[in-house]
């Protein structure tokens, strides 16, 4: 079989323009892609939680809510999920009740 290097050469020209090429999404091992649009450390730099979190900071300034988280833990130690809980973190070295 004779076959002519320049019919060859176009054919391959074509075939690749005929593939696909998308610009708005990619695959990446199969899966859609997107890269983001921008960086995101400093897209996202306001931190919601804060470094020790909302209720953390709450519980730390508002002593009525300390009282009652405290009263909330002894009421949950004394119930049968409680024990289980308290028990399981005893278990595993956790300590004493949260």
């Amino acid at each position: 079989m004779n076959f002519d290097p320049n019919t060859i050469r176009q054919g391959n020209a074509n075939k690749r323009k005929s593939e696909e090429s998308p610009t708005t999404f990619a695959t990446e091992g199969g899966s859609s892609f997107s890269l983001p649009s921008g960086s995101l450390d400093q897209k996202n730099a306001t931190r919601f939680a804060g470094p020790g979190g909302a209720y953390a900071m709450e519980l730390q300034n508002n002593p009525n809510l300390a009282i009652a988280t405290q009263k909330w833990n002894q009421q949950f130690m004394q119930s049968n999920q409680g024990f289980k809980f308290n028990e399981a973190k005893m278990m595993l070295g956790g300590g004493g009740p949260a």
